[in-house]
């Protein structure tokens, strides 16, 4: 999904979420994964020999991932950057040329980040595997800034919509619905829908209700949310990513 920068309220409201984020976590202790994940950026060339992309963004984006992580005491590093001069590359799909991409650049025991000009859904902000386990590679396709909810799809995370909205507002069905995350308000977001969810300040609007007739109010500022007021992850998405990788057999030395 594309990821839009807020107003200045927005970062307010984030920072007021982070610091109570930081308060519950001092006060119920989460799973420390104390892992540092080296990460090889691969960077695709359009047919000017040129990106929008750039050592500074880069930077950024890893930045960001690491204060999201940190409360589970996990941590990323650029450690490699290089390019795919074929700008064929430079527009890609989840089913269109990745399995030869990954053929021609992977880098075992690295976090591979592809990053691309734009995807033939224009709505799309990237896509990753489910890979901090022993099932699959790490690799993760961008082509904007949306590092740490592609990283929490990484550590296991579905998105909070999962089902749109089939988890009842009271929660009675959290456990085997949705995103399986009972911290995790039922959303009813649609992708796609031209619905209007936010009105401004990332107020949730929407006036639909679950089948019991209660109101959804979905955490417009979680992570893996697609409503780009980002703010931080839950208690039970921090442990779920967690226990994901230390549960996992492959550990990426």
């Amino acid at each position: 999904m594309k990821k839009y920068i807020l107003l200045l309220i927005a970062t307010v409201m984030c920072t007021l979420s982070l610091s109570a984020q930081d308060l519950h976590t001092l006060d119920k202790e989460l799973p420390c994964i104390n892992k540092t994940f080296s990460v090889y950026f691969h960077v695709t060339l359009d047919s000017l020999r040129t990106t929008s992309w750039d050592v500074a963004a880069m930077e950024g984006q890893i930045a960001v991932t690491n204060q999201y992580f940190a409360p589970i005491c996990a941590q990323f590093e650029l450690c490699q950057i290089d390019t795919i001069e074929n700008w064929s590359w430079d527009s890609l799909s989840r089913d269109y040329r990745v399995d030869e991409i990954n053929r021609l650049f992977y880098e075992e025991n690295r976090i591979n980040i592809y990053l691309v000009d734009r995807f033939d859904d224009p709505t799309l902000c990237g896509f990753a595997n489910s890979a901090i386990d022993n099932e699959a590679d790490a690799k993760i396709y961008l082509s904007g800034g949306c590092l740490p909810h592609e990283m929490g799809h990484m550590f296991g995370l579905l998105h909070t919509f999962e089902g749109n909205g089939v988890e009842n507002v009271n929660g009675s069905n959290c456990e085997t619905v949705g995103d399986l995350i009972c911290d995790t308000p039922s959303d009813p977001y649609v992708q796609g829908s031209d619905i209007q969810w936010l009105g401004e300040n990332c107020e949730f609007i929407f006036t639909g209700t679950d089948i019991n007739g209660e109101f959804y109010q979905p955490d417009v500022g979680n992570i893996m949310s697609y409503y780009g007021c980002d703010c931080g992850f839950t208690r039970g998405q921090y442990l779920k990513m967690a226990n994901k990788w230390l549960d996992g057999t492959r550990k990426m030395w």
